[in-house]
This record gives C-alpha cells, structure tokens and sequence, in this order.
C-alpha cells in the first residue's frame, strides 16, 4: 500500500526509464519530492543523496588593469607612460597590481619611473582562461586553468559558488516495485459525511495511516536546560516541604557577610572576590541588630566598623536570603519550625574559564527546628540528590566559616568516580545569637551550574550560556 504522492515518484522513475533522478527532473514540486524520499527510504525504496559542486562565478567583468594601460596607450599612440600618471588610467587600488601583472607576465620593461611596452597587442593566456572558466565545475577544469583559478580569484575576478545537487535512487527493492505498472487513482484520506452517505467509500481507495513514516525533524519552542533544571529543582524542594524565598541582588556586607560571623579583614571581602558597587556605594542597615552583631564580632573578632558594613556589594552566594528569612521572623513565629529555599544569581569576580564565570546560579536551604540535628541534614540531602538521579551519595567532614559541624556531599558518577556537589552544616551560635534564635538551624548550598554540568553531560560551563542552537536543540 502506498500513498498517491510516493506512487507518483515512483511512477516519474517508470516513465523516464530511470533509475536515478535529480530533484530537478521530477515533475512535481521539489518539497513533495523531498518529503515522500524520506517514506520511500524508511520502506527501503529509494535512498537520497546530496553532492556539493563547486562552480566559478566571474565576479568581474572589467579589463585587467595592465590592459586598461595597454588600451589607454594604443588609442592615443603612445608606447610608455610615467607610472605617476597611471592615476589618469587606473583605480587607485588598480595601480599595485597592474605592475605585479606587468612583472609578472613580462609585458613591459619598468625603469625610470616608465612603462615602455614592445606590443600593445600582446596576447594573455590570463585573459583566454578567464573567458573559458566562466560557469565551470571545479572538477572540469585543466590543471592550466586551476593553476590560474587562484590567481584569478587573488585578483578578485572569479569567486566558487557552491550547488547542492541531490539525488533521488532506487534500490534494488524499489527497481522491483516499478517493473509493474503503477495506477494513479484517487484517494480519500479524509472520512466526510457526504462521502459516508453517498456510499463513494465503498469504491474509493482509503489510505493508510503509517505511524512509522520518518518525517523532517522539528524543533518545537522550549525552555532553556537551565530554566528547567530550576524549576524540576524548585518542584522537589516545594515536595519536601520548603518554601521559597528571596532576596536583593544589591546587598551589604552586613547581611552578605557580618550576620554570617566572617570577619570583616576576611579575605573573600577583596576585590579579587567581591563586586562592589562605585554609586551608591552604600546603604542602610538595621541598627538594632548591627549592634547584636557587633557584640559578636568584638568578642571573638576584636574588630567591627560600621561604615564597613555599610558597603554595597553584588551578592557573593544566596546565604544571604536565609538569614534575612531568618531576621524577618518575629518571636512567636521563630518557636515554630522553618523549611526555607532560595534559587538565584549570585557573583563573584572570578576569571571566566571551563568552570568559573562571574555570575552563576546558586540553591540554597535552610531547616530550623526544635530537634533537628546532623543526621537529619544527611537525610534531607541524601534524599533531594536522590530525587535529583544520584543514586550513589555519600558525605565527608568539611570546614565552613559559619556552619559548625560542617560537610560535604559528593555524588559517584560512571567514568568519572565521586564528585563534590554541595556543601552544609548547623549554622554556628554565632550566627544565630544576634537574631534571637536558640533552635539548631540546618544549612546547605548547591552551585547550580556545576549540577548542571551534571546533569546535562557538560564539560565546560560556558556551554550553559553560549546559545549554540544545535546543542540546545540536542538537549
């Protein structure tokens, strides 16, 4: 059973006595062809083709300037002419390369400023070859007209266009399909109500349906791999019973860095790690609780300014989100228990390679309860990795500077063993003192592109965000 647009490729091989067609032979609308090629190949019928040929374009018409010379000098009688006045013949950009021909072919002698020809007539092999080539398949041409194609088109009087020519052919199958002869009839690929009653379906042919039929292969809108890994992440973490909050990308070292007990000569407030910002360059902060954490800092740091806490800087990590979560609640709502997530850009000043990038995403999660200890942290992580598709976890002691006792969660990975992929741990009393809250409080945090990296086989980050249409498609 075939369809009456593949009956009638098959037909056009019959009448023509063909066993192979170019798409131009068929008399039928070249999609047509094009799409009942690929019916035809999954019925093992016909196989398509494609060829590249290259083909010479003259891209110039004009004279050769060293025969706008000779011309010029004919007309007017002349056998030489100053090479300062070839300004009165040629192009500027002409003038070069009208005396690298003339050396070249030697045409003419060049000295003292002169050009002095023997015979304005001379004949250019050049000249005859550019003629000839014009509208040639590369594979036809002599060895003494390729020799002169890169010559001709270093002076930009030809240039290759390419022509795609596709090929329908027969296999030996499809050879014995036509040796019978193929009817045309019509055929109803539609039931009306009309057709119905009338009883024409009786006669008519109806055509089958081929579910397995290959067709062109579509690409659908869809959300970016990232887009989507947050959201299959978001949807976990809502059905383990967190919610989500947020926070400001603009934020100040007191909440990205002094509430979380890091001292304020740390490091990772330098330059080489911290974006800060030159206007405004700083911003409010609650003075109630400043205070609370100055206590802190003074009796374990012996250090703490005001002014420095006051500094704005682009969030260095989504931290930030769970202790604003936690400084919000009020005294009744902090004797209840707490499940908290934050997904979000964060930034640092990091040089762009394989792994690194200056703003990525960042998850975040907090748990504060009455009871909770360490082993419910390894639980709850243990069984979001799970849900993640990480069958193999397991956990390893770590140091944080505001998480005390503190791990790490590493993944086994097929060909590529066990992996980092999240940090936790109880937030120190440090932390947690200046807000009031005397319950243990759960913490962790996941870099986002490196579980995308993951999850989507990738090797170098830069391919999350480089819009490479064939891999987003891919993926």
């Amino acid at each position: 059973m075939f369809h009456i647009d593949e009956k009638r490729v098959l037909k056009e091989f019959q009448d023509k006595g063909k066993d192979i067609l170019k798409l131009e032979e068929f008399n039928l609308p070249k999609e047509k062809v094009l799409r009942v090629s690929l019916w035809l190949e999954g019925k093992d019928l016909a196989k398509r083709t494609e060829k590249v040929k290259k083909r010479v374009k003259v891209i110039n018409k004009e004279p050769f300037p060293e025969r706008k010379i000779a011309n010029y000098l004919k007309e007017r009688n002349l056998k030489e002419i100053e090479i300062k006045n070839l300004k009165d013949v040629l192009k500027k950009d002409e003038i070069n390369a009208a005396l690298g021909a003339i050396k070249r072919k030697n045409l003419a002698k060049i000295e003292k400023g002169k050009i002095i020809f023997n015979n304005l007539d001379y004949k250019d092999e050049e000249e005859e070859i550019l003629k000839r080539i014009d509208g040639k398949y590369l594979d036809e041409l002599t060895e003494d007209e390729k020799k002169y194609l890169d010559i001709l088109r270093k002076r930009k009087y030809v240039d290759i266009d390419e022509e795609k020519e596709i090929l329908i052919e027969l296999t030996d199958k499809g050879k014995e399909i036509i040796k019978e002869p193929i009817e045309i009839e019509e055929e109803i690929n539609q039931l009306t109500r009309d057709i119905i009653i009338s009883g024409k379906w009786k006669k008519a042919h109806i055509r089958e349906y081929n579910i397995t039929a290959p067709t062109k292969e579509v690409y659908p809108a869809k959300l970016h791999p990232i887009t989507r890994l947050i959201r299959e992440v978001k949807e976990i973490l809502i059905s383990m019973g967190f919610k989500e909050v947020k926070s400001p990308i603009v934020e100040s070292e007191f909440w990205n860095f002094d509430l979380l007990f890091e001292p304020q000569d740390h490091p990772a407030r330098e330059m080489q790690d911290t974006f800060f910002l030159k206007y405004p360059n700083v911003g409010e902060i609650p003075k109630n609780l400043v205070e609370k954490v100055k206590d802190v800092h003074l009796r374990c740091w012996r250090q703490f300014d005001e002014e420095i806490s006051k500094r704005l800087i682009l969030r260095t990590h989504t931290t930030a989100s769970s202790i604003r979560y936690l400084a919000s609640l009020s005294d009744e709502e902090k004797n209840k228990p707490h499940k908290v997530f934050c997904i979000d850009r964060v930034f640092r000043n990091e040089v762009i390679d394989y792994k690194h990038l200056p703003e990525f995403y960042q998850c975040e999660g907090i748990i504060m309860d009455e009871n909770v200890n360490f082993n419910h942290l390894i639980g709850v992580l243990k069984e979001f990795l799970n849900r993640l598709g990480f069958e193999k976890v397991r956990f390893r002691p770590a140091y944080f500077p505001f998480t005390e006792p503190s791990l790490e969660a590493e993944i086994y990975l097929e060909g590529k063993g066990w992996l980092e992929i999240l940090g936790a741990g109880i937030f120190r009393k440090e932390v947690l003192e200046p807000l009031g809250i005397d319950k243990p409080v759960l913490a962790w945090g996941i870099g986002f592109s490196r579980l995308a990296m993951l999850k989507y086989n990738v090797k170098d980050i830069r391919v999350l965000h480089r819009n490479d249409l064939s891999w987003l498609r891919r993926v």
